[in-house]
């Protein structure tokens, strides 16, 4: 297939910051079939630590910026022209591009449509629910990250069934694997090498309830007081975050870590993984720990009881139920014996089921089959 059959493929995101949705779009441009497909990513709001990497393997990244505060009428023809400019084939929105996404595709008579949703707010203001759905009748596909995701898009956004679809996400279970705790990292953060390490990874938000997370800590680090936990990513909640560690008086047990592009190794730093979120899809920060063999505390929400059954591939717990958290903690790094088991079990699941590979698979063969009667030159 020579170059000028390829088939042009047009992400839209927010940004690409180091967030689970941002890094599963960044490592699927970098791992689809390049001989079949020609990527380029288009960011609404900024760039992110992603950019550069992407770019030096041959992704176009661009930044068209639009009023963040209202409604940007200027921006979905500028999104126009630049995907006539790139002759695109495929626009892939993903969250929070869905609606101007998709009256630029119209009105670039983009050849197919498709939109993934990754996760839904904790309340759905009726702009928003009617937005999706206005959307919706104008594109090919909707994807969620998980069946409970495709069955609250059918029964409360109201998305016509024969439109939707699960692909669960998938990650590079090359690059997330089990190492030995990453003694630069440890230095780094000034951790003790035989300290207790837990934390998590996502952007400080109220959906995550990293709320919850410091109070099961505090509780922790009364039976571990040189505990550490650590919170990699960055968001709102971050000011109120800290505020919540001083009052606890925990500043010299807790890591802010911000945004990394080394989340691969910090994960190895970890003895517990934790999601405490109030709702999930399919959580890309959940299967990259999975991968690493680490053993995770999870809440009970979303897609998380597809990926984990409870104390065998890690450890389900209600929503806010701060006592469960810790004492779900304290088993794991109590019990050496069950905490390698669950490890181990829980990369075995990642490898077997939720692979880079298996997510690409599928959607190469939606997007083949999204285009096969418009362009049959370019599947040939």
């Amino acid at each position: 297939m020579g170059s000028d059959s390829k088939i042009n493929l047009m992400h839209t995101v927010l940004s690409l910051e180091t967030g689970g949705l941002e890094r599963m779009v960044a490592e699927s441009a970098l791992a689809i079939d390049k001989k079949l497909f020609k990527v380029d990513i288009c960011c609404f709001d900024r760039l992110g630590d992603f950019a550069d990497k992407l770019e030096s393997n041959g992704v176009g990244v661009t930044l068209l910026p639009r009023n963040q505060y209202q409604y940007d009428y200027l921006f979905p023809i500028k999104l126009k022209k630049l995907l006539i400019e790139n002759k695109t084939h495929i626009i892939h929105m993903h969250t929070g591009t869905f609606f101007l996404g998709t009256q630029a595709s119209i009105l670039a008579r983009t050849p197919a449509r498709i939109y993934t949703e990754h996760g839904r707010k904790l309340v759905e203001p009726k702009k928003h629910l009617l937005m999706d759905r206005a959307s919706a009748i104008f594109v090919d596909k909707i994807v969620a990250v998980s069946k409970e995701l495709e069955d609250f898009l059918v029964s409360v956004v109201k998305i016509p069934h024969k439109k939707t679809m699960t692909i669960i996400n998938g990650i590079d279970t090359n690059k997330y694997t089990f190492r030995a705790k990453p003694l630069a990292l440890l230095k780094e953060f000034g951790i003790a090498e035989n300290a207790k390490v837990v934390g998590t990874v996502g952007r400080l938000a109220e959906v995550k309830d990293q709320v919850s997370l410091i109070e099961a800590f505090s509780i922790v680090n009364h039976k571990f007081p040189d505990s550490i936990l650590m919170l990699v990513g960055d968001g709102p909640m971050r000011s109120a975050l800290q505020e919540l560690v001083m009052a606890k008086g925990l500043d010299d047990n807790v890591i802010f870590a911000g945004n990394r592009m080394d989340v691969h190794e910090l994960l190895n730093l970890l003895d517990v993984f934790l999601l405490t979120s109030l709702s999930e899809g399919t959580s890309v920060a959940l299967l990259e720990a999975m991968a690493s063999g680490i053993p995770s505390v999870i809440t009970d929400v979303g897609g998380n009881p597809s990926v984990v059954t409870n104390g065998i591939n890690g450890l389900l717990v209600k929503p806010k139920d701060v006592a469960r958290i810790a004492d779900s903690i304290f088993y794991i790094l109590n019990n050496e014996a069950a905490s390698i088991l669950i490890g181990q079990n829980a990369a075995n699941t990642v490898k077997a089921d939720y692979s880079i590979e298996i997510m690409l698979k599928n959607y190469t063969e939606l997007y083949r089959g999204l285009i096969k009667y418009q362009f049959e030159e370019l599947i040939a």
